[in-house]
């Protein structure tokens, strides 16, 4: 049989230096076989569905034997019947290497699934040691999936593999619902003098539409235009602020209603409680990973690698590139001298900012119950503007450091209305830097209030927000600028959608010259290792650790 040779970075366990081991996929069994090792220099990916499904599907040129026919079934995954196998040796995993885990999917009939879409989390931890490192999954297309999973540590380690979705469900998501639009509707809050009056919003790019007020922002939203019924006797212009409300269509409802059991259980979020592979032991090995793999220091266009690295402890051990815990204030302060410092996203953004102030020696204790707080001057050293938590800026006077915090437009608040004038489009807010000295350190981040927004309208303004990205890199060639990726929240719902945003930032941004900040894996094996749950604003504990990972890139 035809074998295709497939270059996965792994460790061997003779020597402390990372091996390039070839991997020769046997399509008829799947057995590894370590065999050739070359030197090779960090944890880069080199695997992929796509490179060996050539292999994978076998043709039978035979006529069509209608006496072979038979009587079968075929269903969704299940979980509990899917095989979980082992490719190393079990009793030779040391600290270091790369645990290679192998995934047939099979339905509750025990039939193996011959096609792939399905969405695993894999993740070995160990409670007491508060550790946990996250697989990266490679879906084979034909109902396996390969894990790569770091083994960051020593000692009896346990494994925990969930089927998050089927892949009904991310088709269904895909198909049906990303791409429709009217999933997020808002009050139209219109004032004049002292009269107020409000209407229904929605964002529309595809369909018709008749006497609405139409609020169209090219330059950002592209095609896409914010539509609101017209106010009774105010005029359209009036437009103050929106506040998000549910109000869809029953017929988009009756859709949603229908499809709902694919996010339930057993069919979502099921953790295999029936594998032989519950337990694994990693031996020690005494060397730290900075000697067993050459890894880079942080830069933009870094490629992918074969594990994100772990938690341990209070700590995140990044693999990816030399993250290091920014405690000297002075360091940050040295690196950050004179320059403009902005974060632009949503809370989840807001909760770097207030680390970041922190970080660089403003003198108060931020914790989980009170990040969301207006900051105050301090005389002499600190000096703070601003009319909410949604809007401010900090300047370090003796630094002169100037920490911008702003929030997007069309925000999905509910709480309370938006002042349409506070909430700025990025593009308009990038293209409006024009200081002299061009000391820009730029963080973005779109994901948590457009899980709602069809993928095309969605694409279109982080399209449009790289192109005002560029004409700042033109203007200025020294400003650094990052992309903070999106973490899972705790509705099951919306995982595959934000995940998939990931990608979308990625590829936008690719050849920029910005960085990008993935916190995925980061965000799940604080959660498994510290036996929290995932929420949109995670602790800031874990928040430290991704703005320590931030400056990393900026201050390398």
């Amino acid at each position: 049989m035809k074998k295709k040779v497939i270059a996965v970075a792994l460790m061997t366990s003779a020597v402390i230096n990372i091996s390039f081991i070839l991997v020769h996929l046997d399509v008829s069994s799947y057995v590894v076989n370590y065999s050739t090792i070359q030197p090779v220099r960090n944890l880069y990916q080199h695997i992929s569905g796509d490179e060996i499904i050539d292999d994978v599907i076998q043709y039978d040129n035979t006529i069509w034997k209608i006496s072979a026919a038979f009587k079968g079934s075929k269903h969704r995954t299940n979980a509990q019947t899917t095989v979980v196998t082992l490719s190393n040796d079990a009793e030779s995993v040391y600290k270091g290497d790369v645990i290679v885990i192998k995934l047939q999917a099979r339905d509750d009939n025990g039939r193996d699934r011959n096609v792939g879409g399905d969405i695993w989390r894999v993740a070995i931890y160990s409670s007491d040691e508060r550790f946990a490192s996250m697989g990266k999954i490679t879906d084979h297309n034909n109902g396996t999936y390969t894990v790569h999973v770091y083994a960051g540590l020593s000692g009896q380690m346990k494994v925990q593999v969930t089927l998050v979705l089927q892949r009904e469900a991310v088709l269904y998501q895909r198909d049906v619902l990303r791409p429709t639009e009217l999933r997020s509707t808002w009050r139209g809050i219109f004032k004049r003098r002292k009269k107020t009056e409000h209407t229904y919003c929605v964002l529309m790019r595809e369909g018709v539409w008749d006497n609405k007020c139409e609020f169209p922002h090219p330059k950002a939203l592209g095609m896409t235009t914010f539509v609101c019924d017209p106010p009774k006797t105010l005029h359209c212009n009036t437009l103050i602020g929106i506040q998000n409300v549910a109000n869809i269509p029953n017929s988009l409802n009756r859709t949603m209603a229908e499809n709902s059991h694919f996010f339930q259980s057993p069919n979502a979020d099921q953790v295999i409680t029936n594998s032989s592979l519950k337990e694994m032991t990693i031996q020690n090995r005494r060397e730290p990973d900075n000697l067993l793999y050459s890894i880079p220091h942080c830069k933009a266009e870094l490629p992918d690698t074969l594990s994100d690295g772990y938690w341990l402890g209070s700590r995140w051990h990044s693999l990816v590139c030399q993250s290091k815990q920014w405690t000297n204030v002075t360091e940050v302060q040295e690196c950050l001298k004179g320059k403009d410092v902005y974060f632009l996203g949503d809370s989840t953004t807001h909760q770097w900012y207030k680390i970041m102030i922190n970080t660089v020696g403003y003198p108060v204790h931020i914790n989980d119950n009170n990040w969301r707080r207006k900051v105050s001057s301090i005389p002499g050293l600190f000096n703070a503007s601003g009319t909410d938590a949604y809007s401010v800026k900090v300047t370090d006077l003796k630094n002169n450091i100037n920490f911008t915090f702003r929030h997007h437009a069309i925000s999905r608040h509910t709480r309370h209305p938006i002042p349409i004038q506070r909430f700025p489009f990025f593009v308009d807010l990038i293209d409006g830097l024009t200081a002299p000295k061009c000391n820009y350190v730029i963080v973005l981040s779109f994901w948590a209030h457009f899980e709602a927004w069809t993928q095309t309208s969605f694409s279109e303004r982080i399209a449009n927000l790289e192109k005002g990205v560029k004409r700042l890199k033109k203007r200025c060639p020294n400003s650094i600028i990052g992309i903070k990726g999106s973490h899972a929240k705790h509705d099951v719902q919306s995982y595959w959608i934000v995940y998939d945003m990931i990608r979308i930032m990625k590829e936008t941004f690719s050849g920029d010259g910005v960085f990008f900040i993935d916190i995925w894996d980061m965000n799940f094996a604080y959660a498994i290792a510290n036996k929290k749950n995932m929420e949109t604003h995670m602790p800031l504990a874990l928040i430290r650790e991704e703005v320590y990972l931030f400056l990393s890139y900026v201050c390398p």
